[in-house]
């Protein structure tokens, strides 16, 4: 998972509760018309070659404008629409197909991952958590707006996978959600880049069953009615 809040803090709410006091934005699934505030966005916070190598923070690799609007189409982005209508934070998840057609599925055997793991997952559904970035000050929105894109997908899919990278760089951003929700580090990952070179990631997993025994806690049960209680605000909202 390529997270970020966009002035490199954390975008994991800790303990789940609701700390912000201002109207919660509205939330619903990316639209054609969002793709210049998506790309201004993953802009902000894409990799940079004067990122000092070794320095602990959060950025995002990867997906274009033409990625971005494949997303849309298929309904992997969900945003946080802002009073004005602006976009304060959005999130990209692969579905099954989606996923297995990437190169990181292609790496799956070569992965240190337990065999056993890698063989439950051939016959498994299998989403992929990408991406998560929010405007400044928006952490605890940027926290809401992934449980509510998780719950939608774990309707669909067995497991949810993710990965952050640990090395050159340990990109801390999205480490609070996954472990508030019940993610678990399963392995790690070798991945080439363009920019950077070799990226190693742990491989961060979600099953339904740890999900649903997670929500079953009361403090998840809270932040999920309050997430609900804000959904919505224009086409392609959430059910």
């Amino acid at each position: 998972m390529h997270a970020a809040d966009h002035h490199g803090g954390t975008t994991g709410p800790g303990p789940v509760r609701a700390t912000a006091t201002r109207r919660p934005a509205a939330l619903r699934f990316g639209e054609p018309g969002d793709l210049d505030c998506l790309v201004a966005l993953r802009e902000a916070r894409a990799w940079r070659d004067d990122a000092p190598v070794g320095a602990p923070g959060d950025f995002l690799l990867g997906s274009d404008r033409e990625q971005y609007r494949a997303h849309v189409a298929h309904g992997r982005v969900m945003v946080s629409v802002a009073d004005d209508g602006g976009i304060d934070a959005f999130s990209v998840v692969l579905d099954d197909a989606t996923f297995r057609a990437s190169e990181l599925w292609g790496q799956r055997h070569h992965a240190d991952l337990p065999a056993e793991l890698v063989a439950r997952f051939e016959g498994a559904r299998l989403a992929y958590f990408d991406q998560l970035v929010a405007r400044p000050g928006h952490a605890w929105g940027s926290a809401r707006l992934a449980f509510a894109h998780l719950v939608d997908v774990m309707r669909r899919h067995d497991a949810v996978l993710a990965t952050t990278v640990v090395e050159p760089v340990v990109n801390v951003a999205a480490l609070p959600f996954l472990r508030t929700f019940g993610f678990a580090v399963v392995g790690h990952v070798d991945e080439t880049h363009a920019q950077i070179g070799v990226l190693r990631s742990a491989v961060h997993l979600l099953t339904r069953d740890a999900f649903e025994r997670r929500m079953a806690q009361p403090d998840a049960r809270r932040f999920a009615a309050r997430v609900a209680s804000c959904t919505g605000g224009g086409g392609g909202e959430l059910e």
